[in-house]
């Protein structure tokens, strides 16, 4: 039976059977977790529970991110029972005063953009904007896809958040997601007062693969001396595709009794669709944590799940900022699993993360208006 058939039988609009398609597995797979997730944040202490242990010695599982992992095994067992997700869809989605959709036209791709303005005020007088940058491996994810995360953020934050659909692999490999985030980067800073933008320079945002593009993005800007970020928002950054064998990696990403939401199996094909055989995993545009540090760079918030395969690659990134002088922030969240940005309905740190990331936008804008002042 075909997804979209079963889907018909429950709605009649086709705009609505299109959004229910994209958002229902975030749905399903919430809808299963979120209560028992709740209740079981009153543990004390997970750790004392055996099925909370992860392989890592002295971490183990939050009871969220248990049922999380539980639910998705439940899913994947029954993928059409969908009934509770499609009443849960308008529950969920957070509502803001508009959104707007457009393009950042270019040469080669005109890279597809999605404007989000929280509220009346964001329209009506010049807001600090976000550019954000969708995560999926390099291979999957879009605006769509993330549009109930980012409207969450936008409302958290009060600022207007553009994100962008940049191409994919293995149909656009490196580096055609880099040029189109560039391009959407360029397009955005040139075109402030359209978009209602307060400042010239804006905050770069991602998460997992988007995180990689945002921090390239910071890089190659610096490298260029364009100026046109003011700071980096990274959750749970892959910075290297040199095959180390990180403690996060040996023990979340190889692991034959459990899957922390990320395999192994996705790890390897997302490389190997993003990165054609002629460019080296050591290219400091694929690999940032190969880049020289020393230049100034916009300063850094990176955002962690403890429980998570790219966990090390986020905290060694940190580490070589911090030796090189670099104004960076880290934190780590204990027992959360990787994604936890997307599964804020879940996790409470999902919503304290954005919380801390307006925080973050919030003193860097304040600074530059000092240094231009």
């Amino acid at each position: 039976m075909k997804f979209e058939v079963f889907l018909w039988k429950h709605v009649n609009s086709p705009s609505m059977v299109k959004k229910i398609i994209i958002v229902s597995i975030t749905i399903i797979i919430a809808a299963i977790a979120i209560i028992a997730a709740r209740n079981l944040k009153s543990t004390d202490n997970p750790c004392k529970n055996e099925k909370y242990i992860t392989a890592e010695p002295g971490t183990c599982l939050d009871p969220g991110a248990y049922r999380l992992i539980q639910a998705v095994e439940k899913f994947e067992e029954n993928p059409y029972k969908n009934d509770f997700a499609i009443k849960l869809v308008n529950l969920f989605e957070p509502r803001i005063y508009k959104t707007i959709d457009t393009v950042a036209t270019g040469e080669e791709f005109d890279v597809p953009l999605r404007i989000y303005y929280p509220n009346r005020k964001s329209v009506n007088s010049p807001t600090p904007v976000i550019m954000f940058i969708h995560g999926g491996g390099f291979v999957f994810g879009s605006i769509e896809e993330y549009d109930m995360a980012v409207k969450k953020f936008a409302k958290v934050t009060g600022y207007i958040i553009v994100s962008i659909n940049y191409r994919l692999a293995p149909e656009h490999p490196f580096p055609a997601a880099l040029n189109d985030a560039e391009q959407a980067l360029s397009w955005i800073t040139s075109n402030m007062e359209f978009i209602g933008g307060k400042g010239k320079k804006i905050c770069v945002m991602g998460d997992s693969a988007g995180a990689n593009l945002a921090t390239v993005i910071a890089l190659k800007n610096r490298n260029e001396d364009k100026n046109q970020v003011l700071c980096q928002i990274l959750y749970y950054p892959p910075t290297t595709f040199e095959e180390k064998v990180f403690p996060s990696r040996r023990y979340f990403l190889l692991d034959t009794t459990r899957t922390y939401l990320l395999s192994e199996e996705f790890v390897r094909k997302s490389k190997e669709s993003y990165i054609p055989p002629e460019i080296s995993v050591s290219n400091p545009y694929v690999s940032p944590l190969k880049a020289n540090l020393e230049k100034k760079l916009p300063p850094v918030l990176i955002m962690n799940a403890q429980i998570d395969p790219l966990r090390d690659d986020g905290r060694l990134y940190a580490e070589k900022l911090e030796k090189a002088g670099q104004n960076v922030t880290y934190i780590e969240y204990p027992g959360i699993l990787h994604g936890f940005f997307n599964f804020y309905m879940i996790f409470d740190e999902g919503v304290e993360s954005m919380k801390k990331a307006k925080d973050f936008i919030t003193g860097n804008l304040n600074q530059e208006g000092e240094d231009q002042g």
